[in-house]
């Protein structure tokens, strides 16, 4: 997948979530100037991508719109067409937090509808009845596909999100997505009343064999549960997340082994081969998009992946001798293996 940031804007900034919000720290420094990218800028990272094979390779499985809030950007339906050009399948990932349907933001998401996009969103309890779940009706109604997110501070809170989820698949037809919706809550709640504590692995053993999607009729549902983390005063993240604090929450970066799954184009064109939307503070990059050629982009890639190799060893050896936390001079997260 290739994740483009494409706003720097949230009207969630002023709220207590952004505190654990992952996309919200490396956003803040950029001056307002720079929130949005604009259809030049879209059509010149377009033109890269196709002439990048492995950009291009991930673009073909899917390009995600993404920021802070893809919806404030004022040109998103024509960046999103520009995007079209160059895979057959592009998606918009959305807060949902809009309180009007004459609000320009949700007309943006029709427009992008009907050019059939996919639009995803991530849960927010804060807003799921007044503003999200009134406005993913209507989007039932145009789209047959949905990926929703789930940020989770406690299993207590992962439980509530999942059976709001529940009762709202309940009004409608969709048999076996409402079974997979019950699996988890279920299972999550088996863990809160009986091991309310327990360690990430003790989590992932219990959920490690219930699907991540779902299909109903025509209608193909996906869920993505996401714990959250603390931030440093460097916007750094914890090596443990806040559901788990018992268990280092670590990543197997598999760019150091040569493959790249997942491709973030951050707000200012930086690439970096980040599974968790590009702001893990990976120093290495991989170029700029909007700055180098195709040539010396490819040529990046793999300058950035030994030194991501050389710095993830060092973590290694650093998680085995009780190190762990420790930042190595090649500047990759201690949490990444």
């Amino acid at each position: 997948m290739l994740s483009i940031f494409v706003e720097a804007s949230c009207n969630r900034y002023e709220r207590d979530e952004c505190v654990y919000c992952h996309v919200y720290e490396p956003l803040t420094s950029l001056p307002k100037s720079d929130w949005h990218i604009t259809p030049q800028q879209a059509q010149i990272m377009a033109d890269k991508i196709i002439k990048v094979e492995v950009l291009n390779q991930l673009a073909q499985q899917e390009i995600n719109l993404t920021g802070g809030e893809a919806t404030f950007n004022p040109f998103i339906v024509d960046i999103f067409k520009i995007f079209q050009t160059v895979s057959p399948n592009v998606c918009l990932h959305t807060n949902l937090d809009i309180n009007s349907e004459i609000s320009p933001r949700w007309q943006r998401l029709l427009a992008i509808m009907e050019l059939k996009g996919r639009i995803d969103i991530t849960l927010y309890p804060v807003a799921w009845e007044k503003q999200q779940k009134p406005l993913l009706r209507k989007i039932l109604k145009i789209q047959n596909k949905l990926l929703i997110n789930i940020v989770f501070d406690s299993l207590v809170d992962l439980k509530n999100q999942i059976q709001l989820l529940v009762e709202f698949f309940e009004e409608g037809d969709t048999l076996e997505i409402l079974t997979l919706l019950k699996d988890y809550h279920g299972r999550v709640a088996d863990l809160v009343e009986h091991q309310p504590g327990c360690e990430e692995a003790v989590y992932t053993n219990k959920m490690e064999d219930i699907g991540t999607f779902s299909q109903s009729g025509d209608f193909v549902f996906g869920i993505n549960l996401l714990p959250s983390f603390k931030m440093d005063d460097r916007g750094r993240r914890a090596l443990t997340s806040n559901p788990f604090p018992k268990s280092n929450y670590l990543l197997e970066c598999v760019a150091a082994r040569g493959s790249i799954d997942t491709m973030t184009v951050q707000q200012n064109g930086a690439l970096t081969p980040c599974c968790d939307v590009g702001n893990l503070k990976c120093l290495p990059t991989f170029g700029n998009l909007l700055q180098d050629a195709p040539e010396s982009l490819m040529a990046q890639f793999e300058v950035s992946r030994r030194k991501i190799a050389s710095g993830i060893a060092k973590n290694r050896h650093n998680l085995e001798n009780q190190r762990a936390g420790e930042w190595v001079e090649e500047g990759i997260p201690p949490y990444c293996t």
